[in-house]
């Protein structure tokens, strides 16, 4: 492999390991967001919740800081927007089979360690 076609590789690698990164966090933020939407939901379905910790949104309501189960409006509809997170879900499998591509022709990893 000629050095500038290595090299242009190897920044192509660092860029979609950059997205792949940005993806995955989004992937990992909606992950969170729904975790806790679920449980404020089962709370106030189950009865078990103080009435300061009811789900709330903090661009429609007053919220007491220490409330864990407040979200934004805006936020939780983008999050449940099935086709946003399918697209961030096909973008990030995309970059996947890409990273993995170069990594594989490249004879290097971009996965970080602990």
């Amino acid at each position: 492999m000629a050095i500038d076609e290595e090299t242009n590789k190897l920044i192509r690698l660092r860029r979609v390991t950059q997205e792949y990164d940005a993806r995955r966090q989004t992937l990992q933020n909606i992950w969170a967001k729904m975790q806790n939407f679920a449980q404020g939901l089962r709370n106030e379905l189950d009865g078990q919740y103080w009435s300061e910790s009811k789900i709330a949104f903090d661009d429609l309501e007053r919220v007491p800081d220490f409330n864990q189960y407040k979200f934004t409006f805006s936020e939780l509809k983008q999050l449940f927007d099935i086709n946003f997170v399918k697209d961030i879900l096909d973008n990030f499998r995309k970059l996947a089979e890409e990273k993995t591509m170069l990594e594989e022709e490249l004879g290097v990893s971009m996965d970080r360690r602990p």
